[in-house]
């Protein structure tokens, strides 16, 4: 991926303010391939911001769910008027609800690992492994594992792969 596409994409998603007009106005100045990077890259920036904001929505919901009706009284609110005010059934369930269904994609995705690389892969991907592994990610490192079975063979890939985005011009450098 072209690493100018990655840092448009980037701008896109960070501002959400006049957000429709902006991408139209990229999408114009890109050339076909370089128009479906762009989406191709809008669309993994937006499904891991999603993935984040349902793991915050799941932790929130089971703070909600833990509060008794002595916490309640000591907040100085009933049960309804909080639930309606913290969108417990209109946002955050649903939201909830998506998080448990991308961290079982995530589960599969981790077993497939562990059937081809064993169970200790994720030890052994270490620091090769991003902070918040998203499902997107998971699932083309599983498909990575079914080309590079042997781990020693794929861990230099990888790095040699880090080593090159982290030299490559324009780009956000987060060792």
């Amino acid at each position: 991926m072209n690493t100018e596409v990655a840092i448009i994409a980037v701008k896109l998603i960070k501002r959400s303010r006049e957000l429709r007009e902006r991408y139209q106005s990229e999408l114009g100045k890109l050339s076909g391939s370089e128009k479906y990077a762009l989406a191709v890259e809008v669309a993994r920036l937006t499904q891991d911001q999603q993935e984040q904001i349902s793991f915050a929505a799941q932790v929130q919901k089971e703070v909600i769910e833990a509060w008794t009706d002595a916490d309640y009284a000591d907040m100085g609110v009933d049960r309804t008027t909080a639930n309606t005010k913290l969108g417990f059934t209109t946002t955050l369930l649903p939201l909830a609800d998506l998080h448990a269904e991308t961290e079982k994609r995530k589960a599969r995705a981790k077993e497939w690992l562990e059937a081809t690389w064993g169970e200790n892969w994720e030890k052994e991907v270490g620091d090769l492994m991003p902070p918040w592994p998203a499902e997107e990610f998971l699932r083309r490192l599983t498909v990575f594992s079914e080309k590079q079975v042997d781990w020693a063979v794929a861990k230099t890939i990888l790095q040699d792969r880090i080593r090159q985005r982290l030299a490559a011009k324009k780009t956000k450098k987060v060792p």
